[in-house]
């Protein structure tokens, strides 16, 4: 095990501990345990930390302290508020969900952080900032894991972890669920991401089942929303649907795709979120940022019949214009990937798609091969997952499936921008 956050097993260890303490003292506070205690990505890993809990109470008097590790000076974390998504069955309802964010921390430093409210805390819980400039770790990445059976689900999340214990976060790529609405589907996944989410930040993606009610018509993905506070600075009216944040020397963008779900109630959500993608891709080249994409949707009609679908219309430009080395893609529930492409033909300059299959029980036999695409592979006998793993110069990114068979392997070149050369003056 690393020693960034070790959640549960560690927070049971530290109370097992402080109760012998507190309970030795009349009158003394007793501590407090959280429930679906997770890491979310942060804006920047070197400088800042999100935290993530759960509680069917509805608290208003939580807070989280940090500090140095060792020292007296202690900080009051921002926190986001309860958030709760409606009651969609009285039988199955949410949690309050709370969120921490704590900020200009100091890179290449350990913390730790508590839990406070009126009970009592926690017990102190220790994390490690990265170096702002590091340029090589190990990223593990789901395609979608909804399921029938969470099971599978976690046994995919197992099998990952164990064989990649020094990762540093994973991503999954939408559809976490089968149902954004129906909370007992939320529970057995976060049940099954236990194995993960007590080690390790998660990336959320949105999906498009994320956008849909229990009766099957599209609906807000409030749930989704709730559960996962992750970086602030979304396109416009798009909070927490879309987002990016930087791990060491590389950047990566969440996009929201769920035009077809959500374009009534967000009518420019297209152009609002280009403009975004825009200005974000710009700012990271230019601070010398290599740069990821991961978005559910693939910006191709899915069936491929050749057109691009309304994300490719107007992501795919941008993406090219950046000359953006890799982009991750679920929804196909498939493995492919292309070759480098450029104005959806093949280019040596140009992007390499990944579609990153399915980490649950549903598989489906309607994808096709693209005629630009260099492996494909339709993970219809058992689940499978991927770990990037980040060089200096590249991007190598591994597909296996469960039973450990390799299904792809490859490098994709992947230098960090050179700033644009000064001009002298005359």
């Amino acid at each position: 095990m690393n020693d960034d956050m070790q959640y549960k097993k560690l927070l049971t260890t530290i109370l097992a501990g402080a109760a012998v303490f507190w309970n030795g003292m009349a009158g003394a506070a007793q501590p407090i345990a959280v429930e679906n205690l997770v890491q979310i990505i942060s804006k920047d890993s070197a400088t800042s930390r999100t935290v993530s809990w759960q509680d069917t109470a509805r608290r208003s008097d939580y807070m989280v302290e940090y500090r140095r590790q060792g020292t007296g000076e202690i900080r009051e974390a921002y926190m986001t508020g309860l958030k709760a998504p409606p009651v969609y069955d009285a039988d199955w309802q949410a949690p309050n969900t709370y969120g921490a964010y704590m900020q200009q921390l100091t890179p290449e430093t350990t913390y730790e952080y508590r839990i406070r409210n009126s009970d009592g805390t926690s017990g102190w819980m220790p994390f490690t900032t990265t170096p702002a400039d590091l340029d090589k770790y190990k990223v593990l990445v789901f395609g979608d894991s909804q399921s029938t059976d969470y099971s599978v689900w976690g046994k995919t999340a197992r099998t990952a972890w164990e064989n990649n214990t020094d990762a540093a976060f994973f991503i999954n790529m939408g559809d976490l669920t089968d149902n954004g609405q129906s909370y007992y589907q939320w529970k057995y996944w976060y049940e099954n991401a236990d194995v993960l989410t007590s080690h390790i930040p998660i990336a959320p993606v949105l999906g498009n089942h994320e956008a849909y009610s229990l009766s099957w018509t599209y609906a807000e993905p409030y749930t989704y929303k709730a559960f996962f506070p992750v970086p602030y600075g979304s396109p416009r009216n798009q909070s927490r649907l879309a987002y990016s944040f930087d791990y060491g020397n590389v950047h990566y963008v969440s996009l929201n795709t769920d035009y077809e779900e959500l374009h009534t109630a967000y009518p420019t959500m297209m152009a609002d979120e280009a403009v975004w993608l825009d200005r974000d891709l710009s700012a990271a080249q230019k601070a010398g940022k290599r740069l990821v994409i991961l978005m559910h949707r693939p910006p191709w009609n899915s069936p491929y019949d050749g057109d691009l679908d309304m994300n490719g219309r107007y992501f795919l430009p941008l993406f090219d214009r950046y000359q953006v080395p890799l982009v991750f893609t679920g929804h196909e529930h498939c493995y492919a990937r292309t070759v480098p492409v450029r104005d959806s033909k093949p280019d040596s300059h140009g992007t390499v798609y990944i579609t990153t299959g399915r980490s649950g029980t549903e598989a489906w036999d309607g994808s096709v091969r693209r005629p630009f695409d260099s492996v494909y592979y339709n993970p219809m006998d058992m689940p499978m997952y991927i770990v990037l793993q980040v060089e200096p110069d590249d991007f190598r990114v591994t597909a296996y499936k469960n039973d450990g068979t390799i299904i792809d392997a490859v490098t994709v070149p992947a230098k960090s921008p050179q700033p644009a050369a000064r001009k002298s003056k005359k």
